[in-house]
């Protein structure tokens, strides 16, 4: 079989399991194997492999910089449920310092003041933001 043959099946399998998976990943090896086809009549196998691993690893570090700045741009996912949750208010039944369990309608929820501070139990909060599974809370006057 010749080289070029062996890197456009490696593409192509590359390319099939990006198909698959959608996450670009493969997609940046599929590149490194279509580009090394074209030195394969410049290069031995040994410097072939060399080619495919720095085209590799290059496509794989901006993939990976890429996917970073779209992870910091991505809001976070807030169901219906805790989307109406967000400026209710709540009386504390304990203190929060910094945490606290709070009771919200016939379930629990951890909560915690955006400032970090402790507040005292009997406190009128307002829900200000979700992270996760902790309601970001707000003392009201």
């Amino acid at each position: 079989m010749s080289a070029w043959v062996f890197w456009l099946i490696i593409s192509s399998i590359m390319l099939i399991a990006e198909l698959m998976t959608g996450i670009l990943f493969c997609l940046c090896l599929s590149l490194a194997a279509l580009i090394t086809v074209a030195v394969t009549w410049i290069l031995p196998p040994f410097g072939q492999g060399i080619v495919f691993a720095i085209l590799s690893t290059i496509f794989l570090i901006i993939w990976a910089r890429w996917r970073q700045q779209q992870t910091a741009l991505e809001k976070p996912v807030i169901s219906e449920i805790q989307h109406h949750l967000i400026d209710h208010v709540l009386i504390l039944s304990r203190a929060l310092e910094p945490t606290a369990q709070v009771r919200v309608g016939d379930s629990f929820w951890l909560a915690r003041t955006e400032d970090g501070l402790s507040l005292a139990e009997g406190t009128k909060v307002k829900v200000i933001a979700i992270e996760g599974t902790v309601l970001v809370v707000r003392a009201i006057d």
